[in-house]
């Protein structure tokens, strides 16, 4: 008993100690992914559970990081309990999967004062196999900083892991089917996506083969991946069992839409090395994970506060969903202005062309012979381009 208590005593001690740096400012956003290595599942993972969660604790506490996107939460009561620890200053949201058998989970924890929760969802269901059964999830906040308010959506995902060519090819699957949902439902919209990607950008794991996400990176005009420069130089994010995190794979990534080019703090994207010291035995404790962040500095040119700070929608839809019709209503700019609906391949599947008008305007589309699923409603007028998705119900 004595042993055992020396045991518990030195373990809180070194929780108590160990000092997490600091990476967020109160005047900018920092944003991280981490894979949290089967968070609160006994069997898998770290076998000490409470170890775990209280080194995740001090680490959301201590690093001032706005917002985390979490992978592999393992036990929902975990992450629960890991937000009540965290106090009232954070707020999370848990992912849900699409069988069963599959236990990990997507997550976001976040500090209320800067992010502020408008809306969740659960992306790409339809496609549960591609993405490993564990489907996207979305998170769109308001971003309150001291002299800009703006409106960001977060997505994190966690692709399939292994280096047979059906992992590839489902990874390379799912990225596609990510592309073409932000290309049709946002393509003006600041888009952050983190998450653990399982393969690398500048060719992938299995040899010979080009990255499954060349996609996004050959889109340079809309699409950055964060952590090329990482990647490139062959820093890994997953350590394997090393327990300086020296060898392994850069498998975490941070990929953002070009709403976010002039905002993101040039190379402020980097590993969270630091834990590998302040937390004891950290790949065996913790997470065989390293954190992956980023800075974004929205005050530094006015255009790019002012351009994120604007309504983002001035297109209102009702009803949203819709089974049978819906009404589009807009402010007419007195110029002729054309609507088209779109599906999820990017096929035109409706146009109407209205004559010059000003004022409000409200038209009613019969959905009449559509299939059920997600369109885009795009209003183009006077130079205008106005975007809003629509799902039509079965």
């Amino acid at each position: 008993m004595k042993a055992r208590l020396i045991g518990v005593f030195w373990w809180v001690a070194v929780s108590a100690w160990a000092q997490i740096p600091q990476v967020g400012t109160p005047i900018t956003l920092e944003v991280a992914t981490w894979n949290v290595t089967w968070f609160g599942d006994p069997s898998y993972g770290p076998s000490d559970e409470a170890r775990q969660q209280a080194n995740v604790r001090q680490v959301l506490e201590q690093s001032a990081i706005d917002l985390w996107a979490l992978q592999e939460v393992a036990n929902p009561a975990a992450f629960w309990a890991l937000l009540d620890s965290l106090g009232s200053d954070y707020e999370g949201i848990l992912g849900q999967n699409a069988s069963p058998a599959v236990t990990q989970r997507l997550a976001f924890v976040y500090r209320r004062s800067v992010v502020q929760r408008r809306r969740t969802e659960q992306l790409l269901s339809e496609f549960a196999e591609a993405f490993a059964y564990r489907p996207p999830l979305l998170l769109e906040a308001t971003i309150r900083l001291p002299d800009t308010t703006l409106t960001v959506i977060f997505i994190t995902l966690h692709l399939k892991s292994g280096s047979n060519l059906d992992d590839y090819r489902r990874r390379q699957e799912a990225a596609q089917r990510l592309k073409n949902r932000l290309d049709l439902l946002y393509p003006n919209r600041p888009v952050v996506v983190l998450g653990d990607w399982n393969d690398e950008l500048h060719g992938s794991i299995i040899s010979g083969l080009p990255s499954p996400f060349e996609d996004f990176r050959t889109d340079t005009a809309h699409y950055r991946f964060l952590t090329e420069t990482l990647d490139a130089a062959n820093l890994p994010t997953w350590c394997g069992s090393s327990s300086t995190c020296r060898t392994g794979s850069t498998l975490d990534h941070m990929l953002i839409t070009d709403e976010l080019f002039g905002a993101y703090e040039e190379s402020s994207t980097d590993r969270f090395t630091a834990l590998l010291e302040a937390i004891p035995g950290y790949v065996f404790s913790t997470s065989d994970h390293l954190p992956v962040y980023a800075r974004f500095q929205f005050s530094r040119t006015a255009a790019v506060g002012e351009a994120l700070t604007r309504e983002p929608w001035t297109l209102h839809l009702y009803p949203n969903p819709a089974r049978t019709q819906v009404t589009l209503r807009w402010e007419r700019r007195g110029h002729a202005a054309q609507v088209r609906l779109w599906d999820v391949l990017g096929r035109e599947v409706a146009r109407h062309l209205l004559p010059v008008q000003a004022g409000m305007q409200a038209l009613t589309l019969s959905l009449e012979g559509f299939p059920a699923g997600v369109y885009l409603v795009e209003v183009c007028e006077g130079g205008r381009r106005l975007t809003q998705p629509l799902v039509r119900l079965p």
